[in-house]
């Protein structure tokens, strides 16, 4: 068996802010601070696993297995109501699935129901204060979301996985 190497790419080197998690078997998302997520891999020193894709020979991506319990600050999402959700199969690309996966998660995003950590801080000005505003927000915040099919809870596998390296041979993003 030919031994394909892997390049380090995935949660540790990218620049979200929040992940979000879809999980098709699940019908939910798990949400959290990328930073948080970092903490709990540095933390409780998951075990790791290789990912697959149909038509490849080898694994295209390594990642840790980690608890959702174990990222502080994490937040479920029920979704089940999302109209999409038989879209899915696990015979779709990768980029098939995280197309889908984008698309709840802007979905959820509009109406209000997905969390996003934020800086704010008081408005010192008085004089503006008296005319209503009391708090300024800085709404900058970079989101990463992943398909990952059969995380979370039963009927999933009890983790999320958080990818470190991967191989990308059929060109697919």
């Amino acid at each position: 068996m030919t031994n394909y190497p892997l390049y380090e790419s995935g949660i540790q080197t990218e620049q979200s802010d929040i992940r979000a998690h879809v999980s098709v078997v699940c019908k939910k998302v798990y949400v959290f601070k990328t930073q948080n997520a970092l903490d709990a891999i540095r933390i409780t020193n998951p075990e790791s696993r290789s990912a697959y894709q149909d038509g490849v020979d080898g694994a295209t991506a390594q990642g840790w297995l980690v608890r959702p319990r174990d990222i502080v600050g994490l937040r479920t999402l029920p979704c089940g109501l999302w109209g999409r959700w038989d879209e899915f199969n696990e015979g779709m690309t990768t980029s098939e699935k995280g197309l889908l996966a984008v698309d709840l998660v802007v979905r959820i995003l509009s109406i209000g129901y997905f969390p996003i950590w934020i800086e704010a801080s008081e408005n010192q000005c008085r004089n503006v204060q008296i005319n209503g505003t009391d708090i300024i927000v800085n709404p900058n915040v970079k989101i990463q979301v992943k398909c990952d099919y059969r995380a979370g809870e039963y009927p999933g596998t009890g983790n999320l996985f958080l990818q470190f390296a991967e191989r990308n041979p059929l060109k697919r993003h």
